[in-house]
């Protein structure tokens, strides 16, 4: 009776470590969040890999921080949908179902719009909504033969500050041009001009 007690105290307390030392793993390996995110791309494959036009309704979706939020709604989304021509844009406060999974808005959002900005900042890279967005990004957006992300400087970051495990987005930030947002006032309508041809570029090619 006695070994019988030890053994099944001793029991619990290497069931404890185990499973102490694997939580611990699985944050700093960020397991949990990999499995979210190969749920996410397992639903998103059942999906047809091209939508129709006609299920197209935006322009562009904008991916951000919270952080970033007031710039991007008081400057960005009226200087777009204001512009001639207006566009049509997608943020996650005004235009996801509500109720609905977000990684499920996210997909929809992206699949629905012609272009994706990214809107790259300090506030971005830790970001843990935003490195979703990136994420899924990488199993739609970010191939070789599509052209639809766009990057938006905000600030300035070191490339190393973007996680390792975004190496598509790093290779972009490295090989592909992105526009930056100035700090010179009188540089800002050449800014605005440069990002309403990007997103336009297809829809509007006279712009």
């Amino acid at each position: 009776m006695c070994h019988r007690t030890l053994v099944v105290t001793l029991s619990c307390i290497l069931a404890i470590l185990v499973i102490a030392i694997i939580v611990v793993l699985c944050h700093c390996l960020h397991c949990i969040w990999y499995a979210k995110m190969t749920w996410a791309w397992l639903k998103a494959k059942r999906k047809p890999l091209k939508v129709s036009e006609k299920e197209i309704c935006f322009d562009a979706f904008i991916s951000y921080s919270e952080r970033d939020s007031e710039w991007v709604e008081n400057m960005m989304v009226p200087q777009l949908e204001n512009g001639n021509p207006p566009l049509k844009v997608c943020i996650h406060k005004r235009d996801f179902v509500p109720g609905k999974w977000i990684i499920d808005n996210i997909i929809d959002a992206m699949e629905r719009s012609h272009k994706t900005l990214f809107i790259l900042s300090e506030h971005f890279v830790q970001s843990e909504w935003c490195k979703y967005e990136l994420e899924f990004s990488h199993f739609r957006l970010f191939d070789e033969s599509n052209d639809s992300a766009i990057l938006v400087l905000l600030e300035p970051i070191e490339k190393s500050t973007v996680p390792k495990r975004f190496c598509k987005l790093r290779k972009l930030m490295n090989t592909k041009t992105y526009i930056e947002w100035p700090s010179e006032e009188e540089e800002q309508h050449v800014f605005w001009a440069n990002l309403k041809a990007a997103v336009q570029l297809e829809e509007y090619p006279e712009a």
